[in-house]
């Protein structure tokens, strides 16, 4: 979460969503200052923020979530920064790594699974991320497909003049661009059972070779129960995490420069 007093806007970052370079580039070029964690939201944001502050311009990035399980597939399978080994970031040791990501990282390494084979086993019920807690509180959103022009349009929003485009950081390695290669026709019921009622409620789209998606009734009330007792649980029962994020990272760095 990145905050400007300067231009009044709060970047409200999630995960797998451009935010490193987003929050980056925030910082750097338009006085924006770290807010509480990276993937802090509006509700814990709203806790400490006086009035003047809430008024503040608020976006964020929507991504397709098939992109998304993607690209986390491939940051559990290369294991670049050895986080899914790292015991000092496991999350009852006051990291983020949480035993379900191990445990998805260990059947990737233990079977070297295909990304087919981990989907099938890890991805059954309806899905969601924090956007469907960050949307309603958002005055733009970046689409992440269009993000090259969006980010520009929402430095404009705030008052910006000439801003510059975005630096790409944190490119995942070994991901291929063809959608279809991951979500080949032995996953595709899954995918748009998995998939369809995020992808409807916030106008994704399904690749266009799979033609008029319909999505189920009975997957759209199992995706509005889930959403449903996510925020109350979000909402009421979440500390707010106050420890900084670890050295090395971009978010951990700026965390500790004396702005």
């Amino acid at each position: 979460m990145i905050i400007s007093h300067k231009y009044k806007f709060l970047f409200i970052g999630l995960p797998f969503s451009a935010s490193s370079a987003i929050i980056k580039d925030l910082h750097d070029k338009y006085e924006g200052k770290t807010y509480l964690s990276k993937h802090s939201l509006y509700h814990e944001f709203k806790r400490l923020a006086t009035k003047k502050e809430k008024d503040y311009f608020v976006f964020s990035v929507l991504r397709n979530p098939m992109d998304i399980i993607v690209t986390s597939y491939f940051k559990m399978k290369l294991n670049p920064k050895g986080n899914f080994t790292n015991p000092k970031l496991f999350k009852e040791n006051g990291g983020h790594i949480t035993r379900s990501q191990r445990a998805k990282y260990n059947f990737i390494k233990d079977n070297n699974a295909t990304f087919q084979q981990y989907f099938l086993k890890f991805y059954k019920k309806p899905y969601d991320n924090l956007f469907s807690l960050t949307s309603g509180h958002c005055d733009f959103i970046i689409q992440y497909k269009n993000i090259d022009k969006d980010y520009i349009l929402a430095l404009e929003k705030v008052g910006i003049s000439n801003p510059t485009p975005l630096p790409k950081k944190n490119k995942t390695i070994g991901k291929d661009n063809d959608i279809l290669f991951y979500y080949s026709s032995d996953v595709r019921d899954r995918a748009i059972s998995v998939f369809g009622p995020f992808m409807k409620k916030y106008n994704l789209d399904f690749p266009i070779s799979w033609g008029n998606v319909r999505v189920s009734s009975i997957d759209r009330i199992k995706y509005n129960l889930l959403v449903f007792i996510r925020k109350i649980i979000k909402w009421n029962f979440s500390r707010q995490i106050k420890r900084k994020s670890i050295a090395g990272t971009i978010y951990g760095d700026l965390q500790r420069k004396k702005d």
